[in-house]
């Protein structure tokens, strides 16, 4: 079932890149932390999204789902939600606009990973570990020692995500995570 959901948004995604609406798109989220080699189980599609418009209500069509801007206090740009029906059973699916800093960083280092037998662009480890920072739920600071505990072994590791995470304001997150992975 995820394979054909990830199939058909993925197609959208490509869509709206090609006309001009988006400008990377990158799984994150659940998926993309199993991705990372952390089993781990998901109900839903999460990609994080460098938008090239304001034409939002175009977005919405191309990618069949409805934008909601983020308030001023918020820390997400936007979120574009859509259902993607697979069968009898639909999985749904959030289209993450962060503000800029976190789009340049998000859109730099893109991995071209297999899932399901097809290939996704997925953010790096190292900013996924920091997405899931940002969002600072349990299960999202779970997922980032997780990660870390399977990709990030080295202290050479950590200074490379203390420096990216500097360039998105996560300084206080990233000196708590340290004291929390014992580094």
């Amino acid at each position: 079932m995820f394979r054909e959901a990830l199939t058909q948004i993925l197609g959208r995604l490509e869509r709206a890149k090609q006309r001009g609406l988006v400008r990377a798109y990158a799984l994150i989220g659940g998926l993309a932390v199993s991705a990372w080699g952390v089993p781990r189980a998901t109900q839903d599609l999460d990609f994080a999204l460098a938008v090239s418009t304001d034409d939002t209500a175009e977005l919405g069509r191309v990618i069949e789902g409805e934008y909601r801007s983020g308030a001023p206090d918020d820390p997400l740009r936007g979120v574009l939600t859509t259902v993607l029906a697979v069968g009898d059973r639909t999985v749904p699916a959030q289209l993450i606009v962060l503000p800029s800093a976190w789009t340049d960083l998000i859109s730099q280092d893109l991995q071209m990973l297999s899932i399901f037998g097809t290939t996704v662009p997925v953010v790096s480890w190292q900013t996924l570990i920091l997405l899931k920072l940002y969002a600072g739920g349990p299960q999202d600071l779970l997922d980032a020692r997780e990660v870390w505990q399977v990709r990030g072994d080295k202290s050479l590791h950590f200074e490379a995500l203390a420096a990216l995470a500097a360039k998105v304001s996560l300084s206080e997150e990233i000196a708590a995570f340290r004291g929390r992975i014992g580094r």
